[in-house]
């Protein structure tokens, strides 16, 4: 039995056994419902003895309604008991679902693609032992020692019959729990062999073909599968098999128990009612363990699942300090010495990158493509794993921080503004339950109320696949209006008037402006000039490391000083500007040396 026990004694902080232990009530109540209906059971067979010993005897029909109506009752509070004890269960099941489902999401989001479904199945998994029937019959189970103990009250020859079929059910049910453990790790060890061929042709782009390798490698893999088919088939076989051996010898117990019962009534050991009720307690005491294989598989399926939620649930807890300290509103951001290179990047993106940004100052970030300036601001919002360095904010290091810890303080633009299946509100208010005046202040401040409340059905409108059904400069103002959502102390915007029209940029630098005078730290990434203008210092970054980190006129000034030497320069009849983040940007003479942010 120890298969069906769950893990109670992990630490506290463990989301799963939170869960288990916030069912324990629910499941107390059903063991104690699941008494009820054992003992009130025996109603049953009482009524049988009662009907052949004393109604047939003294013909009373008054004794025979007497005894009907008092069935009827116990059937009725048996069938009470039974029912609250699977809504009990059902709920049990429920309460751990709603626990794990959200938690369980976000693991599963941030291991990546793909990844959540089969997560959230595996909740399933344990909603549906509970709620399935298995866990009543492991309820059940331990009830048949006191069917037992009644059938050796009524004669020892019935217990012993019916005690050597319980007996032969479990040696049965133990073989086989021997076989399949075999066979599992038989199992498990060819679908790890599949797993890692296929994760070595993974990489392949035409070589297998080119190579002649395709027929070889299309019959191994295709044996591989049809080995861990015939272990499959084969198990399956087994567990059909034990079905039938235990039904068996069920059947044969129940029959040894009515037969046991008949030798004695003809002895006069045992009265004829007696004979009856017997067989009808053994059928009870053997029913439950004759389902035990299945209820047992099913247990051990939910225990796997929680294996597995413990497994993905810890992860982040165990590797993230929480955060302490003040709010995060106009706090300072310090960088140090950052290395980041995204996924699938050949090089780092950026290298021993240093600066500091002091609380409500607005920087301006430019350069060239691929300079590097996206994948600061993904790491300062914590979407770019940090390859080495840290980043602070007001002391905290986020690069060890829970995610969730910055959840609210810091609003991120993305340059690709991704939008989610929902409605408008879901996607300002992060899919949270706020209220709808919280919303729209985020989608007046971020300038994009109006448009907002044109749409066929305003907030409500329930955005397609990519938000297709939104304009271009619609979708970078709900975005926008996400990233000021609940009023974040930092702000990270990235491109943020990309696709916006002249209405549209005027509302983002009205916006920008606000953020600036409410005190908000704002880095922002543009090619326009009009942002920089905006800006307290202008950040320039030029392959990964940064060139200038100054204060924005002496900036501006050095750049119009090196748009005159360039047009001086230039052949008559041509004209020649140099703008602020193009592609063609050098650092100039004429600027001082970085101070407090230059990479060392």
């Amino acid at each position: 039995m120890s298969q069906i026990k769950f893990n109670f004694r992990a630490s506290r902080r463990n989301p799963a056994a939170e869960a288990l232990r916030s069912i324990a009530p629910h499941l107390g109540f059903a063991f104690l419902f699941s008494a009820a209906v054992n003992v009130l059971f025996l109603a049953s067979p009482l009524y049988m003895m009662q009907l052949y010993g004393r109604v047939l005897n003294s013909r009373s029909i008054e004794t025979l309604a007497s005894l009907s109506i008092a069935l009827a009752l116990a059937l009725i509070a048996m069938a009470a008991a039974d029912a609250a004890r699977g809504r009990l269960l059902v709920r049990a099941g429920a309460r751990v679902a709603t626990r794990l489902g959200p938690i369980t999401a976000r693991a599963a989001l941030a291991e990546g693609k793909g990844r959540v479904g089969p997560a959230l199945e595996e909740v399933d998994l344990v909603r549906r032992f509970f709620g399935g029937g298995a866990a009543a019959t492991l309820m059940d189970a331990p009830f048949t020692i006191f069917f037992l103990f009644v059938l050796f009250l009524l004669h020892p020859m019935l217990g012993l019959v019916a005690t050597l079929g319980a007996a032969a059910i479990l040696a049965v049910i133990a073989v086989s729990r021997l076989i399949e453990a075999r066979r599992d790790r038989r199992i498990a060890e060819g679908a790890q062999a599949v797993a890692r061929t296929e994760a070595g042709l993974g990489s392949d782009r035409g070589e297998i073909r080119a190579l002649g390798l395709d027929r070889g490698l299309a019959e191994r893999l295709a044996a591989e599968h049809d080995g861990v088919g015939s272990l499959k088939l084969a198990a399956g076989e087994l567990s059909a098999s034990v079905g039938a051996t235990a039904r068996f010898c069920r059947l044969a117990a129940h029959s040894a128990a009515l037969a046991t019962g008949a030798v004695l009534a003809i002895d006069g050991a045992l009265a004829p009612s007696a004979m009856l009720a017997a067989a009808i307690l053994a059928g009870r005491a053997l029913g439950p363990i004759e389902a035990l294989p299945g209820a047992l598989r099913h247990a051990r399926m939910a225990r796997g699942a929680l294996d597995g939620h413990e497994t993905r649930l810890d992860r982040p807890a165990e590797a993230a300090p929480a955060v302490t300290g003040e709010p995060l509103g106009g706090a300072t951001v310090e960088v140090r010495r950052l290395v980041a290179m995204p996924r699938g990047a050949t090089r780092a993106t950026l290298r021993s990158v240093s600066f500091t940004i002091r609380a409500g100052e607005v920087v301006s970030v430019a350069g060239a493509s691929g300079s590097g300036k996206s994948t600061l601001l993904r790491c300062l919002a914590g979407a770019e794993p940090v390859k080495s360095g840290e980043i602070r904010i007001d002391g905290v290091d986020i690069t060890a921080a829970r995610t969730s810890a910055l959840t609210g303080r810091i609003g991120w633009l993305p340059q690709d503004m991704p939008l989610y299946p929902g409605t408008v509100h879901d996607n300002i208010a992060r899919f949270s339950h706020a209220w709808i005046e919280d919303v729209r202040r985020a989608a007046r401040r971020a300038g994009a109320l109006a448009a907002i409340d044109a749409l066929p059905h305003g907030f409500e409108t329930e955005l397609e696949a990519g938000a297709v059904n939104l304009s271009p400069h619609l979708r970078q103002g709900v975005a926008f209006a996400r990233a000021l959502m609940g009023d974040p102390g930092i702000v990270l915007l990235d491109q943020p008037t990309a696709h916006m029209d002249a209405a549209g940029e005027v509302a983002t630098l009205n916006a920008i402006r606000k953020l600036k005078a409410d005190g908000v730290t704002v880095i922002v990434v543009s090619h326009k000039p009009v942002l920089a203008t905006l800006a307290d210092r202008i950040m320039l970054l030029d392959d990964g490391v940064i060139e200038v980190f100054e204060d924005r006129d002496t900036v501006l000034v050095a750049m119009r000083r090196q748009s005159l030497r360039a047009v001086t320069k230039t052949p008559a009849g041509q004209a020649a500007s140099v703008p602020l983040a193009g592609p063609t940007l050098t650092k100039s003479p004429a600027i001082p040396a970085v101070a407090g942010g230059a990479a060392p």
